[in-house]
């Protein structure tokens, strides 16, 4: 046989094996963290990383001319929509995320979330969105189906509806009107015009 023909017979089954040996490794790997993300979550670590949560709200969404989350008090809310409204997995994900935007903190600033300055809490929490931004099309459903939402997701999702349901939030952070009027189907807002409140 002719030694270009034997190189080249030798290098496809090289490249073979490294994908043979690849795609095992990525179905290990899958398989420890499926198996990670249904066990039990461990739902104490939660009211330990308390202060976290209420700093990672807050540079969500930040006092301004109006109440930020942490005055809206919101905590505790996301704390319990975790641990009585959200599936296993994401409960996992989510204690995960809390786990890893502290260690990223400290490889990136030398400090915990908590003690980092306002510009780099937003560049850790602009990090996580961004990692944890879903995929789009068929991937994105499939991937959310099998895992669910991401960190991110979970702690954005769970801030917006906090903020906006609390009373602060609600009155203050957005248009309330205690005793509607006549209902208007369309109305021009005006500039500056906050989100109402209510549907």
């Amino acid at each position: 046989m002719d030694a270009s023909i034997q190189k080249k017979m030798n290098r496809r089954k090289a490249i073979a094996s490294l994908l043979v040996l690849a795609g095992g490794t990525a179905a290990v790997y899958s398989g420890v963290r499926w198996r990670k993300l249904n066990t039990a979550p461990d739902l104490v670590k939660l009211q330990a990383h308390k202060d976290l949560i209420t700093e990672l709200a807050e540079t969500i969404i930040p006092a301004t001319d109006t109440p930020g989350a942490k005055a809206a008090g919101i905590t505790p809310f996301i704390i319990s929509l975790v641990t009585d409204c959200t599936p296993r997995r994401e409960q996992n994900r989510f204690i995960e995320g809390l786990i890893e935007v502290d260690g990223y903190a400290r490889a990136e600033y030398k400090r915990s979330f908590i003690k980092c300055s306002t510009e780099q809490r937003e560049a850790v929490v602009a990090y996580f969105e961004k990692r944890d931004r879903p995929y789009k099309g068929l991937l994105g459903k499939v991937s959310k189906r099998i895992m669910g939402d991401s960190f991110f997701t979970i702690m954005k999702k769970y801030t917006v509806i906090g903020y906006c349901t609390s009373m602060k939030g609600a009155t203050e952070g957005l248009a309330y009107d205690y005793v509607p009027g006549r209902y208007v189907g369309s109305v021009k807002l005006q500039p500056g015009q906050k989100c109402w409140a209510t549907e």
